[in-house]
């Protein structure tokens, strides 16, 4: 299993955080760690081999200068998926 740590500034913490630990979810990735603002302690996460993949809400939320695996966690959408109907619905209906 792939350890990975999160990545998140502190405006929108709440939703970004949420949305990150639903991708590792997804991912299944091991949270190793969730970091506030300090980019240094995500990539020193990577460097010591506790994490092999760090996860951002945005690609704003990265620091260009350092290059570890980074991955970001797409938006959730608030769509629902139609319900399909059968084809012969409407025969169906009429009996």
């Amino acid at each position: 299993m792939t350890n990975a740590v999160i990545y998140v500034q502190a405006d929108r913490f709440h939703a970004n955080a949420a949305r990150c630990l639903d991708y590792c979810s997804t991912m299944r990735y091991q949270v190793a760690g969730l970091v506030c603002g300090d980019w240094a302690a995500a990539v020193r996460m990577v460097d010591n081999g506790l994490a092999a993949v760090i996860v951002v809400p945005s690609l704003t939320d990265q620091d260009p200068a350092t290059q570890p695996r980074i991955e970001v966690a797409p938006k959730r959408t608030n769509r629902r998926r139609p319900t399909r109907r059968p084809r012969n619905a409407s025969r169906l209906a009429a009996r």
